[in-house]
């Protein structure tokens, strides 16, 4: 390689490292940046789910202390004597007083009658609890409690009578719009939301509201991850839309809620994909910049390489036409005594034999004269294949030209020789059909055999002894093979 190749070839690859480098830096950067913005966020989303528990816990505290103490006087009073109105003026909240049916409730301050709500879903908690005496608060989805009241959350506990059975339920009421108003301070972004979900996976509320109906997240993968631990956050698409977000959650204390905040992940990376975008397009441009530089300089070099080949392959096929017959591709004699030679010096040193068949056509200057020589050359194409064919992984079918062939017969013995001349015989039988003619009714084949180092210990030997027992065969009358014999002369 010239010094101009190899300091192309190093500039090359110099500028490729610089680029890639430089590109691989900047997406380091942008990898760490992006990490720490989505660390900022989970802890803020973590505060913030934090925050809104701790204010849910105190709002609900001051609502339940109400209930506690009109369920302390129920379970505790002279059930002659006991007197509603008394009860009452223990506290200033809404408060209603079901009994064990649901039935005949009254508004503690008003004194107006409500529906019955022996069917709702936080009454149906309170009575089916395992034992009497829990002090469990059950909280119902986002009702009305009072006819033609508004949307409340009712939060219940369960009364029992002096027995320890169920005998009803205190009720308070927070009003959903009282939490809305706790929430509109917030601006979290577009995708986001605040999320109040009750521990067996019904979403109570959500801010900003949408048009979906609240529905229960219980059995999928997020809220199974919201009730594992009581505090914690992750990213991961979420369950009504798909759409990633940061999830950070924190279970309200004493109640069976948790707060959930949601933020989408392209909100709060907002400010980084704009960056990312800046600094990437900047990295393409430059890669692509020294790509280019470098494509010209190896197209210069694969033209070189292309025609280096090309002169390769030239050569190769001229290397091949030297030692290969062009019809039949078969080797000629130069290869054929190279690789006798080679057979020759491993029998020596072995001490093994080799064999050598030469084989001649009969009756083959008939198929020219009749029917040309593309007849013939089908005859010889027949042949050669017949030969390999026969051939071992270790012999040579060679073509001498004309209408002779030999096998050298590498590590093999006379009874070896016989045998493959047996199959010789036999496969050369096999019909060449030309146009519709069989051409084996007209041609055979005749050989002779000659062995190493019983008849000749060289190339020109061998192969001439060879060639007088095929005369041999012809004389002796054709399509048959003959062994040489010392004693006659050819």
């Amino acid at each position: 390689m010239s010094l101009v190749r190899y300091l192309t070839h190093r500039l090359v690859l110099l500028s490729l490292l610089v680029s890639l480098g430089i590109a691989g830096l900047l997406a380091r950067n942008l990898w760490v940046v992006h990490e720490n913005a989505l660390a900022s966020a989970e802890l803020a989303s973590r505060n913030l789910s934090h925050t809104l528990a701790v204010g849910l816990q105190w709002v609900l505290a001051e609502v339940d202390h109400d209930i506690l103490q009109v369920r302390n006087v129920l379970q505790h009073r002279d059930q002659k004597t006991w007197d509603m109105h008394a009860v009452l003026a223990l506290s200033g909240s809404e408060l209603l007083v079901l009994d064990e049916y649901g039935d005949g409730v009254r508004d503690m301050v008003s004194g107006k009658s409500t529906q019955p709500l022996g069917q709702r879903d936080f009454f149906q908690a309170l009575r089916q609890a395992p034992q009497a005496g829990v002090a469990a608060v059950a909280i119902g989805s986002p009702q009305a409690l009072l006819e033609n009241g508004p949307q409340v959350l009712p939060i219940a506990r369960a009364w029992y009578d002096k027995n320890g059975h169920f005998a009803g339920a205190v009720v308070a009421s927070l009003p959903i719009a009282r939490l809305e108003q706790w929430l509109s301070g917030m601006e979290m972004g577009a995708g986001s939301a605040v999320n109040i979900i009750r521990r067996d996976g019904q979403v109570l509320l959500r801010f900003p509201q949408t048009d979906a109906l609240l529905r229960s997240l219980a059995g999928s993968a997020n809220f199974q991850r919201y009730i594992a631990q009581p505090v914690g956050v992750f990213v991961a698409p979420s369950v009504r839309d798909g759409i990633t977000r940061i999830h950070s959650f924190e279970h309200v204390a004493q109640m069976p809620l948790l707060v959930n905040v949601v933020q989408a992940k392209t909100t709060v990376l907002h400010s980084w994909y704009r960056t990312a975008w800046s600094l990437g397009s900047f990295s393409v441009l430059l890669v692509l910049g020294n790509l280019g530089l470098a494509l010209l300089f190896t197209r210069e070099l694969e033209r070189r390489r292309r025609a280096q080949q090309a002169l390769r392959t030239e050569k190769n096929r001229m290397q091949h036409m030297a030692l290969h017959d062009a019809l039949t591709g078969l080797p000629n004699r130069l290869l054929l005594k190279d690789r006798m030679e080679q057979a020759i010096a491993a029998a020596q040193r072995d001490g093994g034999t080799v064999g050598l068949l030469y084989l001649d056509l009969d009756g083959f200057k008939q198929v020219n004269d009749r029917w040309g020589h593309e007849a013939g050359d089908c005859v010889l194409l027949h042949i050669a294949q017949q030969l390999q064919q026969v051939a071992r992984g270790t012999d040579t079918v060679c073509r001498l030209g004309g209408d002779e062939f030999v096998l050298l017969l590498p590590e093999c013995t006379l009874v070896d020789v016989q045998q493959i001349a047996t199959r010789v015989l036999a496969a050369c039988a096999v019909p060449c059909w030309w146009h519709g003619v069989d051409l084996q009714q007209v041609y055979s084949i005749s050989g002779g055999v000659c062995m190493f180092p019983e008849h000749g210990t060289n190339f020109s030997d061998l192969l001439r002894h060879a060639d007088s027992a095929l005369y041999q065969a012809k004389e002796a009358g054709r399509g048959q093979v003959v062994y040489y014999q010392a004693a006659v002369s050819p």
